[in-house]
């Protein structure tokens, strides 16, 4: 029988029913469609979330196998017994308070680090601790930031790094003003140098930038190959050679004359120095030095910042905006 002749013959409600099972199977096919890209894409994510979940664990596990192996101590000195020719008086509780709210730079900074695998240790005068005037710098810096805080006399790191030595693979001291600021993986890149470490290395930057009365400008200096601008200095010292020598740290020289200062004092300790014991990062833009008019450093006092300029041969940042200093280094202040 003809296609045409059959549909004739056909009555309405046997068409109906035709018609319902043709939309019935259209349906199914469509819910079949949208079940196997569901289960496709549910497969997906599965396997998206089995490698994200392994990314993960392998990252736990890597920072897990730093802390067993690296003990990373930021050092502050917080108006210690070495700044006998700061000049300011450093036991006036009028002078301190402000510097409190200035150590915000420095928790700032720490708490914006992609690596916070490392230990607080403000370094401050002897007097602190033995009156209770005082007592508003430790409860105050504690109040001002989760990371948690060490406080201990100038001149006593030896206390906290002996055991150091007996428990880590490698210790590291890192020096930085309780003002300043510093990108925010160079704590994860000072501590990637232990690869580099043969028994000591001291590791530090030499470019980053300079702010002083809401202006930013590039800063650097090499100290002709012997030091770093004092902004995450870092003395790296495998634990098994460490111990043999007398307790040395980033505070024990100069920070423009370091590698002359380490020299002299392996030597002294039978041990000979070698330029790869001294590494000079002069790339990366590490750090915002803040100057202030409470900086103890004597050479700058009583400059108005066009002399600073001057006296540094500095150059204005004029392609760097505030929120990128606050994303990079923690930074916080106006910016013109």
């Amino acid at each position: 029988m003809a296609k045409k002749e059959y549909e004739s013959s056909v009555s309405l409600e046997e068409k109906s029913e035709l018609e319902l099972l043709r939309g019935q199977n259209a349906l199914l096919r469509k819910q079949n469609e949208i079940l196997k890209k569901s289960l496709s894409n549910r497969e997906l994510n599965e396997g998206k979330s089995s490698t994200d979940n392994v990314d993960a664990d392998r990252k736990r596990d890597e920072i897990s196998e730093s802390k067993k192996r690296i003990k990373h101590f930021i050092e502050v000195r917080f108006f210690s017994e070495q700044d006998v020719n700061y000049l300011y008086n450093v036991l006036s509780v009028r002078f301190l308070k402000p510097q409190i709210v200035l150590a915000n730079n420095l928790f700032r900074t720490l708490e914006n680090q992609t690596n916070k695998n490392f230990e607080v240790v403000f370094l401050t005068n002897p007097a602190y601790f033995d009156n209770p005037k005082y007592e508003f710098i430790f409860s105050e810096l504690k109040k001002a930031t989760a990371l948690p805080l060490t406080f201990a006399k100038g001149g006593t790191m030896k206390s906290l790094l002996r055991p150091a030595f007996n428990e880590y693979e490698f210790v590291i001291q890192s020096r930085i003003d309780f003002d300043d600021f510093i990108y925010k993986d160079a704590i994860n890149d000072t501590q990637s140098k232990v690869d580099e470490c043969n028994n000591i290395l001291f590791y530090g930057y030499c470019k980053g930038y300079m702010y002083y009365n809401e202006k930013l400008c590039h800063y650097g200096n090499l100290f002709n190959g012997n030091g770093h601008p004092a902004v995450l200095q870092s003395l790296i010292m495998k634990s098994s050679f460490a111990k043999k020598l007398p307790t040395f740290t980033p505070y024990s020289g100069g920070h423009i004359r370091f590698k002359v200062d380490m020299k002299k004092f392996l030597e002294r300790n039978g041990v000979n120095f070698s330029e790869d014991m001294f590494q000079q990062n002069t790339d990366t833009d590490a750090f915002v030095y803040y100057r202030h008019d409470f900086s103890h450093n004597t050479l700058i006092r009583d400059l108005d910042f066009n002399k600073v300029v001057d006296r540094y041969n500095l150059t204005a940042v004029e392609d760097v905006t505030k929120e990128q200093l606050e994303e990079e280094f923690g930074f916080h202040y106006k910016l013109n």
